[in-house]
Formats: structure tokens, sequence, C-alpha cells
């Protein structure tokens, strides 16, 4: 328990919320009647592998479960201790887009607000046996009482409810899926917490896979959400290291 009340705060740390903000439709004039640009957003989740610079996500986070939309924007929003400010860096770049991993890195620029930074979680590649303990930290879809985004998708503020979420448990079962480590874990995950990291439970927490998706299962009742499960980070190891990030 001891190491748990470590790990939860120093993997909360470098947990973020990420926003895709994608622009449905542009503004429009038609018959004299102007139509207002329509844009809609969306929130997931994802944690910092390189001080103030890289954050790995979930790929569907970046598309609704589509191939993200070079014209969407993103932003990676912390609420540090989930306390009353949120802080937000914009995404920059992609130097890391595996869909078929449902794995992707994002590059951040420096926060909206001065001297506020966002430290690594160090991350394994090394193989977890079943039975290990495990953290989950990550940030369920917040209530959005007004969101402030331009047509040309800059953020510009807003209020919502976002607050970071753990949880524990054990790495439940393993094997390989297209060549690659699959975990499954006896710890659920709420919607917006897609991407967050799944980390040892120890005072030297490390991510070793992120929350990703579940096994179907089939019931007498038809498919139903089985175990949840996300791809071990070993399956990216080299194209990770080729950008800076290496296992601790």
């Amino acid at each position: 328990m001891s190491e748990l009340l470590e790990a939860i705060p120093k993997v909360r740390d470098s947990v973020v919320a990420v926003l895709r903000v994608h622009l449905e439709h542009p503004e429009r004039t038609k018959k004299g009647k102007t139509r207002p640009a329509q844009v809609n957003w969306s929130f997931g989740s994802g944690f910092c592998v390189k001080d103030d610079r890289l954050i790995m996500t979930a790929y569907h986070v970046l598309g609704d479960g589509k191939l993200r939309d070079p014209k969407d924007r993103f932003y990676a929003f912390i609420v540090p201790g989930n306390g009353d400010p949120a802080f937000h860096f914009p995404v920059t770049a992609f130097p890391l887009e595996r869909p078929e991993l449902d794995l992707a890195v994002l590059e951040i620029g420096p926060c909206a607000t001065p001297d506020v930074h966002l430290p690594a979680l160090p991350v394994s590649f090394e193989p977890v046996p079943d039975g290990t303990p495990v953290v989950t930290v990550g940030y369920p879809s917040p209530e959005i009482m007004s969101i402030n985004i331009d047509a040309a998708l800059n953020y510009g503020g807003g209020q919502f409810f976002l607050k970071s979420h753990a949880n524990e448990g054990i790495v439940a079962a393993q094997y390989v899926l297209g060549g690659n480590r699959m975990y499954e874990l006896n710890v659920g995950w709420h919607h917006g917490e897609s991407g967050g990291p799944i980390a040892s439970a120890t005072s030297k927490s490390s991510a070793f896979s992120l929350m990703q998706h579940y096994r179907d299962v089939q019931s007498p009742h038809g498919i139903v959400a089985g175990p949840h499960r996300g791809f071990a980070l070993s399956a990216v190891a080299d194209e990770l290291a080729a950008i800076g990030i290496a296992s601790a």
C-alpha cells in the first residue's frame, strides 16, 4: 500500500488530457445568409515521456477511431494535484503514429502559462509478469459548461470539470498478438482515459503499456466488453529510442 501511495502522485504528475478540436463545417454563406463554422471536440488522455516536449497517447484519441485529420488541432491539459487551475500546451507535431498498434507520440510547445512544466514518466520495455501490481491514471471525459474555440481552431478558454482518476490492479494475462505483446488487466477505465499510462505500482513507477481498448467477449446476450488491455511499449522500442525515449 505504501508503494501505491507513492506511485499514484508520481504517475499523475505526468498525465495529460488530450483535447482534439475538429472543424466539422467551415463558415458558409448561402443566399445571403451566413452560417457559422461548426466545431466539434473530444477528450482523451496521455502521458509525458520527455520533459516538456513529448507525450504518448492512444492513436484512436486523435481521430475518434479514424485516421488523424491533418487539419485538426490538439492541446494537452494538466490539472496539478486535481486542483482548480488547468494549464494547456499546444500540440505542434506528431513524431510517431502507429494506427495498427493504437499508439502515437505528440510533440508539445511551451505551456500557455509561463513557468508551468510537465515532467516525464519513465518507460520500460521489459516484460512484466502476470500478477504484477499496476496503477493507471487518466482523465475521464469532462463535464463541459462552455468551451471557446474560434474558426481557426484556437483554444480560447472554457469552463469544464476536468480531474484525473487513478485505479490499481494487476497484470491479469498476456499473450502475443500480431507479433507484439499484449497485456490484459483486471482494471477498468472510463471514457476519456484511453491513452493514459499503465505503470508498475512501485515507488520507482514506470509505464510499460497504455490504456487502449478491451477484448470482446461472447456472452449469452451477445458480444460484450471484456478485459481491458494495451500493447507493450516494447512494440515500438526502436522508434521511441530514435526520438530520444529510452527504457528506464
